[in-house]
Order: structure tokens, then sequence, then C-alpha cells
């Protein structure tokens, strides 16, 4: 370790460069121990491996960054996003610390400037990404710098994308072995037991490794279900009624692109899209635009937000369900970062329980130890997806059901959601409504007469010759394609049906349960 740093009056010279070098008065305890555990490789006659999980928003980087100052040899920090990579370079700059950007598709030239750096010992950092890391000369280039640190940044990408669309991220293991760094780090903001037993396996093999950890749970973030008949019109309710800056949060990029086109043509809401298919302009324009947006909505696959710090998001929706419990606290997390209130909504489809008993017996399995119904990854997949469903069904708690999901328990009362301020509701939106027309107007409307009549603006006109009824207008603040929409659901999950008897042929009739 470099001994020429002087201590504060503390006799502390960490808590003096953080304050120095990183503008940062106060470490957490556990920021402390992540970085020791770093500085400590140097005395130690075997590697450090360590997993650290932090909350969104904690302070991860600074558990690199700072080390990477006081020790021989290169950190190199591996991103899963090209927009992360570039987020940590315009960090590291900000503070002057030299770092070298590894990626695909460099020209000569970027690439013979990155081997000066290194190779002249004038950069601490390299940042990166699994298939750069995966190339011989990138190894060869690293290997004879000797690299001391290497850290993997949102390491739930390797369990998530590594046994789908990113194969590299299950060869890490073999670049790690490769280059023989004295400390291998794994930094993620959620990790279940499944999840940090499969980034343990894929970079740390069978060698032990440690574990620094706090709480998950964000007192300051309100978890609330929004049970759903009709989702555009709940997400058009919500993206207009909730507090902004808002995130909108769906799984692909056409649906992000089509939402945003929804949000756009039916609002006044300044709204954009993002997704890891844009151009790299694009993306930084999108991010410029949001992050200094006091009231825009952005529209976005899970490219956006690892790593981008936007401290003010006041609301964050999902408008379907993630694909398991660390995601969605992930993406949750994303709200609230300044410590002030904010809420994450998730719109929930009543659909079917989808084989719900014998799936989620075998993800019990997973979270407390019994690894028999986890050797098959994708049907581990498919049991955390549906274990999450239960988080929307559910009438207990939202957050201790979060926590119980991801292995851990409240120890205090839950600090807000929908179910424990007595907010939830026991039917989708649209369910009541229906319910009243239909109980009221049993067997006397066609389909074409019962869409009219529930959207009637006045309620005392008439539709052709069909008089208004008891509960006309029911939902004449709807879209009327909203309503539509509303409607053929009903009737193709059998809540509203045709009768084909007669005198009562082809007039609807409530048949909800």
């Amino acid at each position: 370790m470099d001994t020429s740093l002087e201590d504060d009056e503390t006799g502390d010279p960490i808590a003096r460069l953080a304050r120095t070098r990183f503008k940062i008065d106060f470490l957490y305890p556990l920021q402390r121990m992540a970085i020791a555990n770093v500085l400590d490789a140097e005395d130690s006659p075997d590697p450090i491996r360590q997993m650290v999980l932090f909350p969104t928003g904690f302070g991860k980087s600074i558990c690199f960054q700072l080390p990477a100052l006081v020790t021989v040899g290169l950190t190199v920090v591996v991103y899963p996003l090209l927009a992360l990579m570039s987020d940590q370079r315009h960090s590291l700059d900000g503070r002057k610390i030299a770092n070298v950007l590894l990626r695909g598709a460099m020209t000569e030239e970027e690439w013979t400037q990155a081997q000066r750096m290194l190779d002249t010992k004038s950069a601490q950092i390299v940042v990166t990404n699994p298939e750069t890391l995966e190339q011989p000369r990138v190894q060869k280039l690293l290997l004879r710098n000797k690299v001391f640190h290497l850290a993997v940044d949102e390491a739930h990408c390797v369990s998530e994308w590594g046994e789908t669309f990113r194969p590299s991220y299950l060869k890490l293991k073999n670049a790690i072995e490769a280059l023989e760094p004295r400390v291998i780090s794994a930094y993620t903001a959620t990790a279940s037991p499944a999840v940090e037993k499969a980034i343990a396996e894929h970079l740390f093999g069978e060698s032990p490794y440690r574990i620094v950890t706090t709480d998950i749970d964000k007192p300051n973030i309100i978890y609330r279900v929004e049970q759903t008949m009709e989702p555009i019109h709940t997400l058009l309710r919500l993206v207009n009624t909730k507090p902004k800056p808002l995130i909108v949060f769906d799984q692909s990029r056409d649906e992000v692109r089509l939402l945003c086109e929804t949000i756009h043509q039916r609002t006044n809401l300044d709204v954009r899209f993002y997704h890891a298919g844009l151009s790299r302009a694009e993306k930084e324009t999108i991010e410029t635009w949001f992050m200094g947006s006091e009231d825009g909505v952005l529209v976005s696959t899970c490219a956006y937000g690892m790593g981008v710090d936007k401290r003010n998001i006041r609301t964050v929706i999902h408008f379907r369900e993630p694909p398991s419990v660390e995601a969605y606290i992930q993406e949750s997390g994303r709200a609230g970062r300044d410590g002030s209130i904010a809420e994450a909504i998730l719109i929930h489809r009543d659909k079917e329980q989808e084989h719900k008993d014998s799936t989620v017996r075998n993800l019990d399995k997973c979270t407390t130890g019994n690894t028999e119904a986890c050797n098959n990854p994708p049907e581990t997949r498919e049991q955390r997806r549906l274990a999450f469903l239960e988080y929307a069904r559910s009438s207990s708690c939202r957050r201790r059901y979060l926590l119980k999901l991801m292995g851990q328990d409240l120890d205090s009362p839950c600090s807000g959601c929908d179910v424990c301020f007595g907010e939830s509701a026991r039917y989708p939106e649209g369910y009541s409504e229906l319910y009243e027309f239909f109980s009221k107007n049993q067997n006397r409307f066609s389909y074409a007469e019962s869409l009219r009549l529930l959207c009637l603006d006045d309620a005392r006109s008439f539709v052709g010759n069909t008089p208004t009824c008891a509960g006309a207008g029911i939902l004449s603040s709807w879209n009327k394609e909203d309503a539509r929409v509303l409607l053929d659901v009903a009737i193709g999950r059998g809540l509203v049906v045709s009768n084909r008897k007669f005198p009562w042929k082809d007039r609807l009739c409530l048949h909800l349960t």
C-alpha cells in the first residue's frame, strides 16, 4: 500500500482520502468493511473474495474506486452495459482519477492509447464488460500490467443474464483464473439466496468468500400494487396523477417504445423511452434530459438506472411483473435515492395462478437451503418469476413479503405499503363498475348497447332507441377504447357472458363471482 498518505486529525488516512478526493465526509461502517477487505489482500497469503450486497444508492462504487488509489496494480471494473461504463468513466474523470475504457469496436488509435496508459502506469482503473474481457489481446494487456482487484458490478446479471443471452458472464471465471487478481469482488444491490449461490459459483468457484451486506429495506419507499383488468388505462391514470420524475419499466424494446407513444398521444406529459438498442448519442441525450428533468416520464427497460444516480425520482411503475424479486427491488430502488418519500407501484393483471402450488413449494426449497429443486436454471428462473407473482396477489404486508422472498425478516413495523395503509384494492380496476352496471341490467343489452351505455358522457341522453338505465355512464371517465378492452377481458374470463337462450339471446348478463 502507498504509505505516503498523511493521517488526518483522527489518524485515519482512508477517511482523509474519502474527504479530499471524493468529497465524502463520512464512510458507512459497511463501506469501510468492503474497502478494508480490498486493502487486506496486500498482506493476505491467499486471494480475497467478497460479495458486497448494498441497497441501491448506498455507495458501492467508492468501495473499489478508493482502494484503487492506494494499492499497487490495476483495478478492473466489469459492467453489464455501455451506459454504465460511460457513467463510471464520467465519474472517474470528474474526480481526476486516470482510467481506461476497454470495449468492443475500439479504433486502433483508442487501443494504442489504452495500451500506453496502462504500460506507463498512468491509469489505475480499467472499465470494461464481460465480452471485452474475453478477448485474448485484452487479457494479455491486463496480465502484463497485473490486476490487483477485479470488481464485477451489478453482479446479479451473472445469474439473470448469463444463463440466457449473455454467455460471457458465465465465462468470467475463466478470465479470473487467467488474470489471477488478488481481490475478486461481486457488487450488487439485491440477491436472494439462490442468486447469491449462482454468483458465487460463477465468480468464486469452490473458494470461500466474505459477505458484506446491510438491510435491503428502504423505509422511504411506499410499495403499492394496482390490480387491473385494463393495464393501459391504469398506467395512464398513474402517470397523470403520481409525483414526478417518474419511471415506467417494461421488459422489451418494442414494448417501451409503444408505451411511450401511447403516453405521448394521450397525455400532455414530457415522455421519452430508453433501451440498450439506442445509439450512444441517443442514450446520452435521454440521460441528460432525464437527469435534469423535474417532471419527466421515462419509459425504459432495465437498461436504465443501474449505477446511474438520479436521486429525486419520486415514482417507479412496473407495467408488468419483472422476472424476479431481485429485479423488482433493484428497479424500484431507483426511486427515492435522496431519502424523501417515493412510491414503487406494480401494475398486476388478474391472471390465472399458473401452476402456483407446486412451483411455490419448489421455490421454498431453494430459499431454505435445499438445492435439489434448483439444479435446472430455466426451472429456477420460472420458480422465481411465479413466486414474485404471489407478491402481487398477497393480502399481507408488501414490504414483509419482499423481504421474505429475499430470505430476510422485517424486524420493525412496515414504514409504508398499500396493505398496511388499508388502501389495497380488493378487486381490479373496472371490476366494481362492471358489477354495478350488469347487476342492475341483467340480460337487457347487447354488447354494442352495453358499451355505449357504459361510456355515456351524459346519463340522461339516449343512444339510438336505447333508453338510459341504472349505471349508465359509469365508465364515462374512461377512454372508449380502454372501456372496450375492459369489457372484452371480462367476457374473455367469463365474468360477463352473452346469453344464448331466447328471449335474452345475445344479451349480456353478470357472471361475476
